[in-house]
């Protein structure tokens, strides 16, 4: 059976994107862009006589990975099909995802005169895969990391320090008789309780800083380069301003103080974990001697929030 049909209308018709560039020069001018179908315009809002002309690079903005342009450059030069995926800019400024295939089109000799580009817009699924990782290392209710998370990043925080020695210190914070804020209110207020927590323990941290939720109504955060002083003023930022926040309800406000106990790591610990025992023990002792106070643990001293004559 003999069917007559166009192969320009099936790539006109085409959902992918689809690019057609010369194969030299690579370096500006180049690659020259010959051809783009309507899917081309429609994603990225360059019409076709904008895009003629120019070069793939339009597309390309701050976060667009180096190495994968490098890649993509590595398999040009070598006239080699690859496959990638990429983030590229619209003609607006919005990002997208691309699912890319870059084949090598060629003469009758087998000289490399072309590449077409097929492209396909996986942002809806690449934004799918940063909600689940973000299901996978924040905690649901109050949106700052969880545990495994903590853990993951204060075990990074200890090879820089050991290897490059980039400071860091823990501030373990604990909700002073949080029970009978759950008994006397119910869990609803309670849960209401740790978010306003969270927000303001996230409002006292630099963006550098990791704040987690590692517990029922316990956090931990993460300050690296940070001096002894500085994350022991950074802990008492914290108390003070839940000290002074009553949480607010229906019938009227509830005071709300923490403890909290700071460590920064030091040359005789062995590990991380040596670390965040004595920020859990400068927490322990907080609460031992009356909660709603700061406890600085440095090997071989103590201190804490009241004694005037502390200066880590």
């Amino acid at each position: 059976m003999n069917e007559e049909f166009s192969f320009r209308d099936i790539v006109e018709l085409a959902q992918d994107v689809i690019i057609v560039t010369k194969a030299d020069p690579l370096d500006p001018p180049g690659p020259v862009i010959v051809y783009v179908n309507p899917a081309f315009s429609r994603l990225t809002g360059y019409t076709r006589e904008e895009a003629i002309g120019q070069n793939p690079r339009i597309l390309q903005g701050l976060n667009t990975d180096k190495e994968t342009l490098h890649a993509i450059r590595t398999k040009l030069e070598n006239a080699e099909p690859l496959h990638v995926a990429i983030e590229n800019y619209a003609k607006d400024g919005r990002a997208y995802w691309l699912d890319l295939s870059i084949m090598p089109l060629r003469d009758a000799n087998g000289k490399t005169t072309h590449f077409v580009a097929i492209e396909r817009d996986v942002s809806l699924q690449k934004e799918l895969e940063r909600k689940l990782i973000e299901l996978a290392i924040r905690d649901p209710l109050t949106g700052l990391f969880n545990r495994r998370k903590y853990f993951e990043v204060i075990d990074a925080a200890w090879i820089r320090y050991r290897n490059g020695g980039e400071p860091f210190a823990v501030i373990d914070l604990d909700i002073d008789l949080f029970k009978s804020v759950n008994d006397t209110f119910g869990h609803d207020f309670g849960d209401k309780v740790l978010q306003e927590i969270a927000s303001v323990i996230r409002s006292c941290c630099r963006p550098e800083d990791v704040a987690a939720r590692v517990g029922g109504e316990e956090f931990s955060v993460i300050l690296e380069n940070v001096t002894a002083g500085g994350a022991f003023e950074t802990a008492e930022r914290m108390r003070k301003r839940i000290e002074s926040e009553p949480v607010r309800l229906p019938a009227g406000q509830w005071n709300v103080t923490v403890s909290l106990g700071v460590a920064v790591a030091d040359l005789r610990d062995t590990s991380a974990d040596r670390v965040t025992k004595r920020a859990d023990e400068a927490l322990y002792q907080s609460k031992s001697r009356g909660r709603n106070r700061t406890t600085y643990f440095e090997i071989g001293q103590v201190a804490d929030s009241p004694s005037a004559s502390f200066r880590p």
